[in-house]
């Protein structure tokens, strides 16, 4: 029986790849990864492609991000990845990111679990943390707390002093609301690492820039 390797690819540049996540790519026999729509290429695929080997085989599979079809979707990408591990394969999930922060795999590691096969979790580089490294801001600091949400959770903020905000798109408005309302300064992260990286702190300029790949860092003045 083969074994289910979860792996963190960063956040979109191959050099922040681990060694262990390259190292473990490199061993399996099968690579999986998620795309976000149906015929499109995976960000996080193209992220670790240097590092897969020309024989391997490649399986993308389409995950939506919420919506009815998620759960079916899930289970589809699970079955693929069942019949490898029986035929003895070890499969490597790649997830952009870290594999247990708003990842796909997460979903689909309930069933491999619930069936009793072997897995093991690389860790990758966050979103969150590579912006704050481009953007030259701190997450947090000292003794002070860090709450990080989705934007459509952006009203549950309360007296946090910093603020990680990820899924912004199409609701921009409402975040850069609530953040000038309750007193923070705050920095918009575009594509971080990849192609078409910005990074925007004036509000007009966010608002022309909206992107999927795209998250806010913020801190009360």
């Amino acid at each position: 029986m083969g074994t289910l390797y979860g792996i963190g690819v960063g956040p979109g540049d191959e050099e922040l790849l681990t060694l262990k996540a390259v190292r473990t790519i490199k061993k399996c026999d099968v690579i999986v990864a998620p795309c976000a729509r149906e015929g499109e290429s995976s960000i996080a695929f193209d992220t670790a492609r240097n590092f897969v080997d020309k024989h391997k085989e490649v399986i993308i599979k389409h995950f939506p991000m919420g919506g009815k079809d998620q759960n079916k979707k899930v289970f589809e990408a699970f079955e693929s990845i069942e019949s490898k591990l029986k035929e003895g394969k070890n499969v490597a999930f790649l997830t952009i990111g870290d594999p247990f922060v708003y990842s796909t795999y997460i979903y689909l590691l309930t069933h491999i679990k619930n069936k009793g096969y072997n897995t093991e979790t690389v860790p990758g580089i966050t979103s969150f943390c590579a912006a704050a490294s481009l953007a030259g801001e701190n997450i947090v600091i000292g003794d002070e707390r860090v709450l990080i949400l989705p934007a459509n959770q952006v009203d549950k903020i309360g007296e946090e002093k910093f603020v990680v905000i990820m899924k912004v798109y199409k609701n921009e408005e409402k975040v850069l609301d609530r953040l000038e309302q309750k007193g923070f300064k705050y920095v918009f992260v575009k594509r971080a690492c990849r192609k078409g990286q910005l990074i925007l702190r004036n509000r007009e300029d966010i608002l022309k820039n909206r992107d999927y790949m795209s998250l806010i860092i913020a801190q009360r003045k």
